[in-house]
């Protein structure tokens, strides 16, 4: 017996994500890692541009934007 899989509705938030993710792996998927390392830093420092606020480095080497 077939099963009829029905489309799940997400919310258009997620559905956003999604899109996002997908945008974002095509862009660098045929990168080295020293290209991607340099998309995801311009990618961080127009989200501090953006948001308005500034980089703070936790002690365990991550980032966080404070304002």
């Amino acid at each position: 017996m077939k099963t009829i899989e029905k489309p799940v509705s997400v919310s258009k938030a997620l559905a956003e994500v999604w899109e996002l993710k997908e945008k974002t792996y095509a862009d660098v998927k045929d990168m080295c890692f020293e290209e991607r390392r340099e998309y995801y830093s311009n990618g961080l420092k127009k989200a501090v541009k953006l948001l308005k606020g500034k980089l703070k480095t936790n002690p365990d080497g991550s980032y966080s934007i404070v304002r």
